[in-house]
């Protein structure tokens, strides 16, 4: 009778283990799914306000009340084609080939497009540390909500 209780323990146990590790399986790739689906949302977000600036900043854009408006030393031409490329970079991560990235490789890449981002902002809009300090607590803000 006590080896028959410690089968049926044992064989209890088994399946609860089986359950469990069943469950967290299922949750880590549920979370990777919800990682790149927030990896590309914020991706959309840094996209939004890259073409504000851009449409801003481009001679050839006519734009009411631009709220960043180019300093003395801003090269439209160059800064609109360091905003396009940006913009392009950004996109990738609403791929699917992002997808098979590494999550720590998709920060890596975003945080290099929002470094490139902000010094762009700093260096050629008239207030540009202010304005970019804005757009870093926004960013922060929208990442912290999709992530």
């Amino acid at each position: 009778m006590d080896v028959m209780s410690a089968v049926v323990v044992g064989g209890l146990i088994t399946y609860f283990m089986y359950m469990n590790i069943n469950k967290v399986t299922k949750n880590i790739d549920q979370n990777k799914k919800g990682s790149f689906e927030s990896y590309a949302s914020f991706s959309a977000k840094i996209q939004e306000y890259i073409r504000t600036v851009k449409k801003d900043l481009d001679d050839d854009m006519d734009t009411e009340n631009p709220l960043y408006m180019k300093n003395d030393s801003c090269d439209s031409k160059t800064v609109t084609k360091e905003l396009t490329d940006l913009i392009r970079k950004s996109s990738f991560y609403e791929t699917m080939l992002a997808k098979r990235k590494d999550p720590k490789d998709v920060e890596a890449g975003l945080m290099e497009i929002l470094t490139n981002f902000d010094n762009i902002v700093r260096k050629n809009c008239i207030d540009g540390d202010t304005l970019a300090d804005k757009l870093q607590d926004l960013l922060s803000q929208d990442y912290k909500r999709l992530v």
